[in-house]
Parts: structure tokens; C-alpha cells; sequence
């Protein structure tokens, strides 16, 4: 017992109110709302026309030009997939450069992949594993490896594509065509920020002005590369979200990982992050008023 209840005659306090439950109040409300009105399509799932959200994109040319290259290819064609993508910005590029080995390869196209950077070198690596774990024949790739020298290695590449000891069919069969790059009936250039598709087109493309060539790029390099598609020494090019979009539904390749991610899920994480922020910087603001007076009297 407590001492004030032994004591006869005080008066005992009476028990404190219950504290009123705070409801959230109008902008709470709102936040609310909105999250679950974003929220809808996508606990909806894909509709019977497609993905939840699609990027607009009435112009289908560029995805057009591309299919149209891929389908002049001879049968049984070879390709040469230059990767020299950064890790940086090949997220932004990785389905459509999927879907385009998936579209190649669905063709009966063979893959001789090559790279002269250090990170597309990386990629390379991976994306052969997983082509062999998806049970891709061993006969359809040939993993020409990495070559120094940027530049002088591309030039190098023209004369001399194949590493010593190659003996698959489809070394065999560039040996035959005389060893080069020449060898192949086409280029797929997968490019990042160093080394891309314009310093193929200038290295290579000008040593050998009658191989086609197809890029892969992220949307900064399209104003670089925009010229080349207009002079034909690029004969088709992804280098936008839309298109690279619009290029992986019409192949089909757009399911699990590789999808294109969706807008809609991009801009519910960008209104939670910001919620978030703008609840942290409300919380701060007090602090802050209260922390200036005690930093002057500390100074004083």
C-alpha cells in the first residue's frame, strides 16, 4: 500500500482521463488516398491486353527497323554481339538486350560474343551463363573473350576475330570466311557510357561500310547516335525506354526479371519516398528551432 492510502481522511486523486485517440487529420487523409488509388492497377495484376502500364508509344519505326534487320539475316546467320556495356546504366538496357539474343537465337541465328571494356567483359560473362543455363545449344555461341585496347582492339578485331585454340563448328566456320569480323552478317552493339556504338561505328564501321549493324543503347546516347541511323551506317537502333518497351512485348520476352519496369510501381515507391521525407523534415523542423537559442547561449 501506498502512503498516501494509509493516511485517513486525504482525499485520493482521481484517475486521469483517457487520452483522446488522435485521428489523422485532412493531408493524412489525402496521402492515404492516393496511395490506394496508385495502389488499384496493381493489386489488379495485368489485364487481358497486357501489362498494367505501358509507356506510350505511337511510333513503332524503330522496333520495326530492328525486326526488319533480323529477318534479312540468311539462315543460319552469324552475329556478332559487341558487349561493352557499364554496369551502370545497363539495367536500364538489360531486357531489351535479352530479348534481343532471345530474338536472334529464335531465328537460327549463332552468337559470337566480344567485348573491349572491362565491365561489358563482366556482362558478357554473365548473360553467356545464363543462355547456357537456358539450355542453349553450345553450338549456337562462341565466346570470343575480351580484347585490350579499346579502340586499337576493335581494329584488331577486323583482320582477327578468333583466339587460339578455337576448334567449335562455328569457329571453324569464321576461319572459313577468313577469320574476321567480316565473317558475320551482322553486329549487335550493346553499349554503355565509355565504349559504345559510335566507337564501333567509327572503328569498325568505316573498315567494313557493307556489314550491318544494329545498336543497344541507353537513352543518353541518342543524340549521339541519331545521325548514324540517319546516314544508314546504323541500320536499326533501341536506344529509348519506349522503345526498348515497345521492342521487348512485341518479342515477347517480357515476362519475370526482364521485364520493363512498370511506371506505376516506380511512382508509388517515389510517393512513399517522399511522404517519408517530407514526415522526417516536419519532425526536424522543431528540433531545429529549439537547437538555434541553445547554440547562442552556448556562444555567449
Amino acid at each position: 500500500m501506498t502512503e498516501a492510502s494509509t493516511q485517513p481522511g486525504q482525499p485520493m486523486e482521481p484517475p486521469a482521463p483517457p487520452r483522446p485517440r488522435r485521428r489523422p487529420g485532412g493531408p493524412a487523409l489525402a496521402w492515404l488516398a492516393l496511395l490506394a488509388l496508385l495502389a488499384v492497377p496493381i493489386a489488379l495484376g495485368p489485364s487481358a491486353g497486357g501489362t498494367v502500364a505501358q509507356l506510350a508509344n505511337p511510333s513503332t519505326s524503330a522496333v520495326d527497323a530492328v525486326e526488319a534487320t533480323f529477318a534479312a539475316l540468311p539462315a543460319g546467320g552469324l552475329v556478332l554481339v559487341a558487349m561493352d556495356a557499364d554496369l551502370g546504366t545497363y539495367p536500364e538496357i538489360r531486357a531489351a538486350t535479352r530479348a534481343v539474343l532471345a530474338d536472334l537465337l529464335g531465328r537460327g541465328a549463332s552468337l559470337g560474343v566480344v567485348s573491349v571494356s572491362v565491365e561489358g567483359r563482366a556482362i558478357a560473362v554473365a548473360e553467356l551463363n545464363r543462355l547456357r543455363q537456358a539450355s542453349v545449344p553450345p553450338g549456337r555461341m562462341l565466346d570470343l573473350g575480351f580484347l585490350a585496347g579499346a579502340e586499337s582492339g576493335m581494329v584488331r578485331l577486323v583482320d582477327g576475330a578468333l583466339r587460339p585454340g578455337m576448334t567449335t563448328s562455328m569457329a571453324a566456320l569464321i576461319a572459313q570466311r577468313g577469320g574476321g569480323i567480316g565473317a558475320f552478317d551482322l553486329i549487335v552493339l550493346i553499349g554503355g557510357s565509355d565504349i559504345g556504338p559510335r566507337t564501333w561505328v567509327e572503328q569498325v564501321g568505316t573498315r567494313l561500310p557493307n556489314l550491318p549493324m544494329v545498336a543497344v543503347a541507353p537513352t543518353f546516347a541518342q543524340p549521339e547516335l541519331a545521325p548514324y541511323l540517319r546516314t544508314g551506317q546504323l541500320d536499326g537502333m533501341l536506344a529509348t525506354v519506349r522503345d526498348d518497351a515497345a521492342y521487348v512485348q512485341r518479342v515477347g520476352e517480357s515476362a519475370g526479371d526482364d521485364a520493363p519496369p512498370n511506371p506505376l510501381a516506380m511512382l508509388v515507391g517515389l510517393v512513399v519516398a517522399l511522404a517519408i521525407l517530407l514526415r522526417q523534415l516536419a519532425g526536424a523542423v522543431p528540433l531545429l528551432r529549439g537547437a538555434v537559442p541553445a547554440l547562442q547561449e552556448a556562444q555567449e
